[in-house]
């Protein structure tokens, strides 16, 4: 039986904050799984919630541009440029 405060034991978290310091002191440092690009803006995932690049090695196009630039590839090639 506890006879006062002090013989109560510390929560957890303090017990931890006590052993390791205070939360947030740690410097979060990241990379790219797939190049290994330090610190990306983004990451990109696909329908399974795998990482499939980076923003450092995925480039992002607009859905028009990317078919404008396609077909206009196709006339120049119809055409006999390149």
């Amino acid at each position: 039986m506890c006879n006062s405060y002090q013989d109560l034991p510390d929560a957890p978290w303090i017990r931890e904050a006590e052993i390791f310091g205070p939360p947030g002191d740690e410097e979060i440092t990241f990379s790219c799984p797939v190049c290994g690009a330090d610190e990306p803006e983004d990451f990109y995932f696909d329908r399974g919630g795998d990482i499939c690049g980076c923003s450092e090695c995925m480039k992002r196009k607009d859905a028009y541009e990317y078919m404008y630039d396609k077909l206009m590839d196709e006339r120049r090639a119809y055409a006999g440029y390149r």
